[in-house]
Order: structure tokens, then C-alpha cells, then sequence
């Protein structure tokens, strides 16, 4: 199965600087406080937003892929965890060189538990598409395209569409690829999706592990 370390050298995007960022609480996308990448916010605010929360999910955006992590914890660990994650958004190309030193993913080596397809910042509501850790392995497309069939996901046209590959050690992490395209009617793309899910492809392994 394609590995994180693998994904992240397939994927030139991620080794840019992020162009924008946000937090959201209570995973109310909906509601996610952001910024432009240049833009960090001060402590002060940071702590204004998180008011005393247990639970919160950040985002850095490449574009239009992304990378997330989530965090349920006291109070103090909420609040180290964001501080964390704006230390690897202020070190802009060497983002994830921080955002492992200070949080310990994302793991070489670690294959995704699950994907989904969903809207971006309308995950919950809209609702996604589960795809289990067998199905990525067996790089079962076709099983993955019907089940988006007439689904809430595939009806939407408001917003973006992505696939999301989840992590679950030493946090719940995980990266996003757009599977809509960046302009017309926000449709789900076949060759997108078929793109995103070939990443898991034994071939491309394969010729991965030899660059």
C-alpha cells in the first residue's frame, strides 16, 4: 500500500509553502476560522477562539489539496497543539519538517486506515463517502464510483469536492486532494478520483520506491 513518505514525494504541492490555514471546533467546518498563509494570528486570539475547547481540527492548504490534524484533549493540550501547528504554518516550505518535530506526524511509512469523500467545509453536513482500508488496497474504483452514485455528496454543486487519505497514529491526521475541478459546476471528476485512488495502485508503488 502507498505510503505517507511516498505520497508527500508524488505530491509537489505539499512541498510549498501553505497558502492558507483555519481551525474549526466541534467539527463545524461551516464555522472554521481562517487565514490567509502570511497571516498568523496573535496569541491572544488564538486563545479568544479556542475558549476553553477540548476538541479541535486544524487545516493548511496547498492550493486546493490540504493536510489536517485533530485533537481531543484538556484544555492545555488544545491549546499547545494549535500553538504547534502555527509554528509549522510560520516556517511556510519547511511545514512539515516542523509539524513532525512538534507533533510527531505525519509517519513515514504509515498507510491510510481509511479515505472519504466528502465537501470541503460541508463535510458533516453534506455528509461522505467511506472507503475502507480494503477497498484502497484492492484499488476497488468501480465499487467507490457506484457508491457515489445519487448520494448527497454527488448532488451537491456548492461545494468542493475532495478525498481525504485518514491517519490515525500518533493523532488523527490526514491529507486532502481536490476531486472536483477548479472551475465550472462543482461535479465530482472521474479521472480526479481515479488519480487520487491510483495512488494506492501496486504500479505505482512500485515506481515510487525507485526514485
Amino acid at each position: 500500500m502507498f505510503q505517507i513518505s511516498q505520497m508527500l514525494d508524488c505530491l509537489p504541492q505539499f512541498t510549498s509553502a501553505p497558502t492558507s490555514y483555519q481551525f474549526a471546533k466541534n467539527g463545524e467546518w461551516e464555522k472554521a476560522w481562517s487565514f490567509p498563509g502570511g497571516r498568523v494570528p496573535l496569541h491572544s486570539e488564538l486563545l479568544a477562539y479556542l475558549a476553553d475547547s477540548t476538541e479541535l481540527a486544524f487545516e493548511a492548504f496547498f492550493g486546493r489539496s490540504f493536510f489536517g490534524a485533530r485533537i481531543t484533549g484538556s484544555v492545555r493540550e488544545v491549546e499547545a497543539f494549535s500553538s504547534k501547528c502555527l509554528l509549522a504554518v510560520s516556517a511556510q516550505q519547511s511545514f512539515f519538517d516542523v509539524f513532525r518535530h512538534e507533533l510527531g506526524c505525519p509517519v513515514a511509512g504509515q498507510g491510510p486506515a481509511f479515505a472519504e469523500i466528502g465537501c470541503v467545509n460541508a463535510w458533516r453536513s453534506v455528509g461522505a463517502i467511506h472507503i475502507s482500508r480494503q477497498q484502497l488496497a484492492e484499488s476497488a474504483f468501480e465499487r467507490v464510483w457506484l457508491s457515489l452514485v445519487d448520494s448527497p455528496v454527488s448532488r451537491n454543486t456548492r461545494d468542493a469536492k475532495a478525498i481525504e487519505f485518514a491517519f490515525e497514529y500518533p493523532l488523527a491526521h490526514w491529507f486532502g486532494l481536490p476531486v472536483s475541478v477548479a472551475t465550472g459546476p462543482n461535479t465530482i471528476s472521474e479521472s480526479l478520483l481515479r488519480q487520487a485512488l491510483g495512488l494506492f495502485e501496486p504500479g505505482h508503488l512500485a515506481s515510487a520506491e525507485k526514485r
